[in-house]
């Protein structure tokens, strides 16, 4: 049941499915916010309708993004205009594509339960339905307080996205949200409670990329937490190769050596 990603591996793990939230954790500067555009896109390829709802990036360097991993020219070619006129008409190519899919980015840079209920209720109008949720990052809404306080809203907006939004709107979910660089996740025990999966996003230690070598990628994606199938032991992950010029996120050609799921 569900969407599949583009990653056959986590497939085996998770979908995409609707009334259900997959959050993807990250540390800073490894690439959540790509690997949610990655996600995305898949999604419009299977033709679902999509609302990306985004506390970083503004319409025209998300749209800058986008361009950039649809047409696999690097992001500084594509944002200074240094791209050839083949490349031009590939960039046309996307923006017309495009245009065929239902799609919204909205630019939200402080997150409150209103506006993402209000936005995801419109969108849902305007698009004939929506399929996929997408929220870049779960945090707090930026009022000043205590560390209490900070996680009490990312709890409840993170209900919000599972229970509103995903779970009585009958929408698929998928969230960011940032961890410490040993992987522990801000607010962790509100934020699982209301994920239905856990996924963990994480560069590589060179121990990892030299015993697993080149071919197993540079990144590892692990199911922490899993209530929709199978959880990995401990030491498991999915191998991924990370592209951040031409903002791209692939499983790598080859796995090490783990356990299947089943």
């Amino acid at each position: 049941s569900g969407i599949p990603t583009k990653f056959p591996t986590l497939n085996l793990y998770c979908t995409v499915e609707a009334g259900e939230l997959i959050t993807v954790c990250a540390p800073q500067k490894v690439g959540k916010s790509i690997m949610l555009l990655n996600l995305a896109v898949d999604m419009l390829k299977q033709d679902k309708s999509v609302l990306y709802i985004d506390s970083e990036l503004n319409e025209t360097l998300f749209f800058t993004r986008l361009i950039s991993h649809l047409t696999g020219i690097e992001f500084m070619r594509v944002k200074t205009g240094r791209y050839s006129p083949e490349e031009y008409e590939a960039i046309l190519d996307a923006k017309e594509w495009l245009k065929t899919r239902r799609f919204t980015h909205h630019y939200l840079p402080v997150f409150d339960e209103k506006s993402l209920y209000t936005i995801t209720k419109k969108v849902s109008h305007t698009q004939g339905g929506l399929d996929v949720i997408f929220v870049d990052y779960i945090k707090s809404s930026g009022i000043e307080g205590d560390a209490f306080a900070t996680y009490a809203a990312m709890g409840r907006i993170t209900d919000l996205i599972k229970n509103t939004l995903c779970g009585a709107m009958k929408i698929a979910g998928v969230a960011a949200a940032q961890t410490t660089d040993s992987g522990k996740i801000a607010d962790s025990a509100k934020i699982a409670r209301n994920s239905s999966t856990i996924l963990i996003l994480q560069k590589k230690t060179d121990e990892e990329y030299a015993r697993d070598r080149a071919d197993c990628g540079t990144h590892k994606l692990t199911v922490r937490f899993n209530r929709n199938g199978p959880q990995m032991s401990e030491g498991e992950y999915i191998d991924l190769n990370f592209n951040g010029d031409k903002i791209l996120y692939e499983e790598a050609p080859k796995q090490h050596e783990m356990q299947n799921p089943f």
